[in-house]
């Protein structure tokens, strides 16, 4: 059977630390090794680790220095075939190692596998446990889709082969915030994912300050901050997204293929507010095949490109761009009616909820681009039928 290690990097979080362990510990598929890096603890996390009599715990201490270096530190240390790496504040569910190993073990093929989860507050009334914060839906696409649009795979929920580790190389440690996502990305262009509905962990929420030393935030300016980070995150993933794995996620004529493939790949960046990428990808896209309507799902790229959780904000450059794509031709105008009416979409929520700046401003925003606002049908009349995939062949993870 394969063995499996844990990794679980800390940092002041002594109680919160001590609940995990005894999760991890207390597996229906016992784990075979698990590594506490202390990245500069000051909370006697040593003292509390220590007490704990079981010869799989390692635990090791260094300076502070960030939790990609932490994870970097402990995955040399790991024997394991599999990899689990775990949060100090989360609690993984008694079958999670289980579940997870099981899905690799049947599925050799497969370098990543993953779950789903809840999240919990204590509060004095009890435990309140709710849903995971964004699920999408997986009827629908890849996996890899999915991830590259939001982050929804969490390193609790998610067992990954070594060697997998070793091909994409080491976590970043010159980034601050979302390590996770950056590497779950890195990872998953390059194996196929299986996936569970399982619930896995638990996900712990509470306030306080976030982030590591020397970048700490409060928990009221995480939308602020996540915004920040996931923009750094993409620009340094764009050498990662390959047009042909995009291509990988459709089927149809070669040329509306292509079209579509910079449409989700304009899309991915435009969700994570890298307008400037996007509009790259948006023109390429137009220019691709021309004359031939958005097909169905070309149509859906479109306007998830402006639904992402960061909302939408163009500079005078980026409106300029947009017109511009609007005047270049069918191709142009479809894209650019498609965008629009997921701006309105957006215009109606903010609306809906009474947020009267945000209105304002997404108000402005389709005036100065004057982007087209009637609905763009489900399919043109007269376009080629274009259908996306929901697996992508082993080849394509070969770029």
């Amino acid at each position: 059977m394969p063995a499996i290690s844990v990794i679980v990097p800390t940092f002041n979080r002594r109680d919160y630390l001590l609940e995990a362990l005894t999760a991890l510990q207390q597996q229906s598929r016992p784990v075979d090794q698990i590594i506490v890096w202390d990245d500069g603890s000051s909370d006697g996390t040593g003292e509390a680790v220590a007490a704990i009599r079981d010869p799989r715990l390692q635990y090791h201490r260094a300076e502070n220095a960030g939790k990609a270096a932490a994870l970097n530190r402990a995955l040399a240390l790991a024997r394991g075939d599999y990899i689990w790496i775990c949060d100090d504040d989360d609690i993984a569910a008694p079958d999670a190692a289980e579940r997870l190993a099981g899905i690799l073990d049947a599925a050799p093929e497969a370098g990543i596998a993953g779950g789903s989860y809840n999240r919990f507050r204590d509060t004095p009334q009890g435990r309140e446990v709710t849903g995971p914060g964004y699920w999408p839906d997986l009827g629908t696409g890849t996996p890899l889709r999915h991830l590259l649009e939001d982050i929804f795979l969490f390193q609790n929920a998610t067992l990954v082969r070594r060697q997998c580790y070793d091909q994409v190389g080491p976590f970043r440690e010159d980034l601050p915030r979302s390590i996770d996502y950056d590497m779950i990305v890195r990872l998953a262009v390059r194996f196929p994912i299986e996936m569970t509905s399982r619930v896995l962990f638990l996900q712990r929420k509470h306030d306080g300050a976030r982030g590591p030393a020397g970048h700490r935030h409060a928990a009221s300016a995480a939308d602020r901050v996540w915004a920040e980070q996931d923009r750094a995150v993409f620009r340094g993933l764009r050498g990662h997204l390959p047009l042909p794995l995009m291509e990988a996620m459709f089927t149809g004529a070669p040329a509306q293929v292509r079209r579509a493939a910079h449409l989700q790949r304009g899309g991915v960046f435009a969700r994570h507010g890298l307008w400037q990428e996007a509009l790259e990808d948006f023109e390429a896209a137009a220019a691709a095949a021309p004359a031939v309507p958005l097909a169905a799902a070309e149509i859906a790229v479109c306007r998830r490109a402006v639904s992402g959780k960061h909302g939408v904000v163009f500079s005078p450059q980026d409106s300029a761009r947009l017109v511009q794509l609007r005047r270049s031709g069918r191709s142009g105008q479809d894209i650019t009616a498609s965008l629009g009416r997921g701006l309105l979409w957006s215009l109606r929520r903010a609306l809906t909820g009474c947020d009267a700046g945000e209105t304002l401003r997404l108000a402005r925003m389709l005036g100065t681009t004057r982007l087209q606002l009637q609905p763009a049908a489900a399919s043109v009349p007269g376009s080629a039928e274009l259908h996306e995939n929901s697996t992508l062949p082993p080849s394509a993870y070969n770029w």
